[in-house]
């Protein structure tokens, strides 16, 4: 194969990448650039006595606030709890395997945005999968540093929002979306106040980028 096959390989690959994007607006290959084309739901996946789902909840609050501020209409949806935990062992293959392929049994979790709040000491991650409609945000335990620090878990949850939302990382140690390959750490979110790092300037021109003052479900 010459040059000019390989080239000519590479763009159908990409275009077919980009085709077929679902509830997220049409992107090249898998990046945090999508938007969501209509208002997703969320469903919580917790221990019945797990109290961060009210951090869960403050986590998505803070970015229908940030919505509002940037004016556009569109918000993070309805929410709802299922007690109970998704495995372990599950969470991990799913980070490890990446978006590569995408989990059956995620469909008996309802919602499109679906939260595990873990009780096992996981690396919390994103992953989305456009063409089914679907993101899954897993977090780790409590009570495994950093998540131990207080005000960390809710800033990790509204990072990882914040992906599923069409963010990338940033280099900036006193924002929300701050991450690798920057030297930035969970840790850093310690506060003995409850509140939610910044957003930076480049991510709100992002946000009104995919979600325009003219946005509207389709």
């Amino acid at each position: 194969m010459n040059s000019r096959q390989v080239l000519t390989c590479l763009v159908l690959i990409l275009a077919a990448a980009s085709a077929g994007q679902g509830g997220f607006a049409a992107a090249a290959a898998p990046t945090w650039t999508s938007a969501w084309t209509k208002v997703p739901s969320i469903t919580l996946v917790a221990r019945a006595d797990d109290p961060r789902v009210e951090t869960a909840s403050a986590a998505i609050g803070y970015w229908n606030r940030r919505f509002a501020e940037i004016g556009t209409p569109f918000r993070l949806g309805a929410v709802r709890r299922i007690a109970g935990l998704m495995a372990v062992d599950e969470l991990n293959a799913l980070n490890a395997n990446g978006s590569a392929d995408y989990p059956p049994s995620l469909e008996h979790f309802p919602g499109d945005i679906v939260i595990a709040l873990s009780d096992g000491d996981i690396v919390s991650f994103t992953l989305r999968w456009p063409a089914h409609r679907k993101a899954l945000v897993g977090i780790r335990t409590q009570r495994h540093y950093p998540l131990s620090l207080p005000n960390v878990t809710r800033n990790v949850i509204a990072h990882e929002l914040g992906h599923v939302l069409g963010l990338d990382h940033n280099g900036d140690p006193t924002a929300l979306m701050c991450g690798r390959p920057a030297r930035c750490r969970p840790d850093m979110f310690a506060s003995d106040t409850e509140r939610f790092f910044s957003l930076t300037g480049a991510e709100q021109a992002q946000l009104r980028r995919l979600y325009p003052s003219n946005w509207r479900a389709r």
